[in-house]
């Protein structure tokens, strides 16, 4: 097995931690309850960094781009690091 590759049962476990997280923030978001308000700061981190990397593909005459085909190793990294944060810190916002 090679090291990037996830076992089963770990995407097992990683699979039921983030439908529990998901959840635990819509029962909290019916509630209107905010666990973690400074979570939002997280968020703004990670859309910046997702703005940055798509900027560096607009810059070079490709408006339209999905995905990080047209980008390069270290703003494809920056790009899906900015995804992570963004979801990281919504499911932190409304998670007890």
């Amino acid at each position: 097995m090679k090291e990037h590759v996830i076992s089963p049962l770990s995407r097992i476990a990683i699979g039921l931690l983030v439908i529990i997280a998901i959840v635990s923030a819509i029962v909290n978001i019916i509630r209107g309850h905010v666990g973690h308000p400074g979570a939002f700061w997280i968020i703004i981190l990670g859309f910046l960094l997702f703005l940055i990397s798509k900027l560096s593909v607009i810059l070079r005459k490709k408006w339209i781009c999905f995905g990080t085909s047209l980008m390069t190793e270290s703003m494809a990294n920056v790009y899906r690091f900015g995804y992570w944060l963004m979801v990281a810190g919504i499911l932190l916002t409304f998670v007890d």
